[in-house]
């Protein structure tokens, strides 16, 4: 199966990395195997048809980003060595520093959102990282495009109102 829809992940993926300024050293094809070892991973996964295996997907490459992002951060300070820095302002003056932390804050703000309704942060997901419209989301959820837009927006004005805390 991933062999057949490797094709669909690549532009998926090659989507989601162009939208994510912070991860532009992640690699799409290096996104795809990631997203392939982990789905391979998760042996008790069942997977009922295309549009749930790209859900999941979608999901898979959040994690992995957002993984990538914390790395980022933890070797922007030190990996873990301990050093005094000569300027304690480099870090946030570093390329992609910004981009990264914001993105880690989308991730708090979607967990949180994940908490109080599932649902909406599944739509968030199929819309932001794996690039589906609001027909595809219906299909996958068995839902109206109306009710996929009313998700959308509903989980818009959640994630704005965390994100301006």
């Amino acid at each position: 199966m991933f062999e057949a829809l490797y094709p669909d992940l690549r532009k998926i993926a090659s989507a989601r990395l162009h939208a994510q300024h912070g991860a532009a050293d992640l690699q799409t094809t290096a996104l795809v195997h990631e997203s392939f070892l982990r789905l391979v991973d998760a042996a008790q996964l069942v997977l009922e048809d295309r549009k749930h295996f790209f859900a999941y997907a979608a999901k898979t490459m959040r994690n992995i980003i957002i993984d990538f992002a914390y790395a980022r951060q933890a070797e922007r300070r030190g990996g873990g060595r301990t050093e005094v820095p000569l300027d304690t302002n480099l870090a946030e003056r570093l390329p992609g520093a910004d981009a990264d932390a914001e993105l880690l804050r989308i991730n708090d703000a979607l967990l949180a959102l994940e908490a109080l309704d599932p649902i909406l942060a599944q739509v968030v997901e199929m819309r932001f990282f794996a690039g589906y419209d609001d027909a595809e989301i219906a299909a996958v959820l068995g839902t109206s495009d109306r009710t996929v837009r009313r998700h959308w927006d509903k989980a818009r004005a959640f994630l704005a109102a965390s994100l301006r805390e």
